[in-house]
């Protein structure tokens, strides 16, 4: 690279003071040799927030503190004022996963061209409210079938985008609400396919509203996204629909079915008889 590239972190917030604090924190501690633009769009939390935000402006692209439309509206305000080549959507409580992520993956991705003309994603740290890891997520490599029937999801906090790339997308639809960066990705990914990083970036809390939804509501947001854009899995609407409904039931299935079989693993971890047998090497064992 012969410059490095603007980076534009925007990171929404509401009434959550710690939370953003934690996520300044991660921005700031970031080792990327270029320019990192940090613009904080939060939803009028109050006193507390403004008189926080004011302390450390000198060290802000862009910050605001006023009533907006909803997490989507607050990333598309968020957007207007961001001048990066990359755009990196951060939430409060949310973080960069060490110091280096974001010099990794700018140097990884302006391997393949220009990065305003590029989007990607790397792994994502499922954090629980203890803060402990409950697990990783992201497919390697990307499978757009497998993303249309919900069996590959995209982290969003563990992706970027570049500047042209999301002014083709022309930003967030409003009207999809919390399914809305599910649709600007597959958007995305019709522009370009993503450039994906085997590596984790970002520690996601899953304590937000994104991840505590009905199975319901997730399948019929994807048939609602297949529609608002025309992209199916299989040979068309009706048969791409009849397959998500089969998964669906199954998923659904899978959910029903598991306390039953935790208690019955649960059951025959603590058997006197299950303990006794596992004594006894196979050689030695009666037939």
């Amino acid at each position: 690279m012969s410059s490095a590239p603007t980076v534009s972190v925007i990171t929404i917030t509401m009434n959550d003071l710690e939370g953003l604090k934690r996520t300044v924190d991660s921005v700031r501690a970031q080792r990327y040799v270029g320019p990192v633009e940090h613009i904080v769009i939060d939803g009028g939390s109050g006193d507390d927030v403004v008189d926080y935000l004011c302390q450390i402006e000198s060290g802000l692209g862009y910050w605001q503190s006023e009533p907006d439309g909803g997490r989507y509206d607050a990333m598309n305000q968020g957007i207007a004022h961001a001048s990066g080549d990359l755009l990196w959507f951060m939430h409060s409580r949310d973080c960069f996963s060490d110091a280096d992520s974001l010099a990794h993956v700018v140097q990884t991705i302006a391997d393949h061209g220009p990065v305003k003309d590029l989007w990607g994603y790397g792994i994502e740290n499922l954090v629980g409210p203890d803060g402990v890891s409950v697990g990783l997520q992201a497919p390697m490599p990307f499978d757009m079938r497998k993303f249309l029937m919900i069996q590959a999801t995209i982290p969003h906090q563990a992706s970027f985008f570049g500047s042209s790339v999301v002014r083709k997308l022309g930003g967030y639809d409003l009207e999809f609400e919390i399914a809305a960066d599910q649709l600007f990705m597959l958007r995305a990914a019709l522009v370009h396919e993503p450039i994906t990083i085997e590596r984790v970036v970002t520690d996601f809390d899953i304590t937000g509203a994104g991840s505590a939804r009905s199975v319901d509501d997730v399948f019929d947001d994807m048939r609602r996204i297949w529609d608002s854009v025309g992209c199916y899995p299989f040979n068309g609407r009706l048969t791409s629909r009849a397959v998500l409904r089969c998964w669906e039931y199954a998923v659904k299935a899978k959910i029903a079915v598991l306390p039953a079989v935790t208690a019955m693993r649960a059951r025959s971890v603590h058997s006197p008889g299950n303990k006794l047998r596992r004594k006894v090497p196979c050689s030695d064992a009666r037939l």
